[in-house]
């Protein structure tokens, strides 16, 4: 019975998805299955469409940029919420840290959207790492945290008696050691800005436009299956990531 009920989740999680795919390569100009040939007419229509292009290249280079920024804070909060346990106020700290976890997206926009208009950061390229960084650091500094664990403090403590600074000890001793969590922590960050649409949507206007934006409002105004094949090869992707991701072993450090 259990199998069953596994077997019927997994065919419900994944259904969606293979319906996608399976839809990309329709020819005809509207959703329809099944089709008797396959075309990749939608993915030179996806291609061919300037939208999009460009709203990929800003999702690049938005993700790119946070996840970068939000590596290196989470890498120092993270040691000091590790090493620092007997530090009055950390606990706090580290509750302000991963409240952007459990704070509605929704509540969490409409607070950003403030946020930028009061600093005048609204739709603008600054204002959106702003807000991408607050919510991936949180995934982040998770997976840091699990990495940094694995080094013992006694080396750390060696280091130190033998004369080495702790910024030192941090160059030469912790980043080496937990660079796979730091570049696992890196491109799962990427992974969450760029498929960020929620918060995105309340901080930014036509200007900056990211490709799940796009692809909101393309999808408001007209349903044709060039969206199919953008989801195709953003799956794609994506998949090609978490597998990185997980050779790397973030996926591991993120459950625990």
């Amino acid at each position: 019975m259990l199998l069953i009920l596994n077997i019927a989740m997994l065919v419900f999680m994944l259904a969606p998805i293979v319906v996608v795919i399976w839809m990309s390569f329709t020819p005809g100009a509207v959703f329809a299955l099944p089709f008797s040939e396959f075309s990749l007419r939608w993915y030179e229509a996806s291609f061919a469409y300037p939208g999009f292009l460009n709203a990929f290249i800003l999702s690049v280079q938005l993700g790119f940029v946070s996840a970068l920024i939000s590596a290196i804070l989470s890498l120092l909060a993270a040691y000091a919420l590790l090493r620092g346990r007997r530090v009055r106020g950390l606990e706090l700290a580290e509750g302000l840290f991963l409240s952007p976890l459990i704070v509605p997206a929704v509540v969490f926009g409409i607070a950003m959207l403030q946020f930028m208009n009061l600093f005048g950061l609204y739709n603008t390229f600054f204002g959106l790492v702003m807000a991408h960084v607050v919510v991936i650091t949180p995934f982040a500094i998770r997976t840091i945290q699990s990495s940094l664990s694995a080094v013992p403090i006694e080396v750390e403590w060696a280091a130190e008696n033998l004369g080495a600074t702790r910024a030192s000890v941090l160059w030469r001793i912790v980043l080496p050691v937990c660079s796979r969590g730091i570049l696992a922590a890196f491109l799962l960050a990427f992974l969450i800005s760029f498929s960020e649409v929620t918060v995105t949507i309340f901080v930014t206007g036509p200007s900056y436009q990211t490709l799940p934006v796009r692809i909101y409002n393309y999808l408001t105004d007209q349903v044709d299956p060039t969206v199919a094949a953008i989801s195709t090869m953003l799956i794609v992707l994506s998949i090609a990531l978490v597998l990185v991701l997980d050779r790397l072993g973030g996926l591991v450090n993120i459950r625990k």
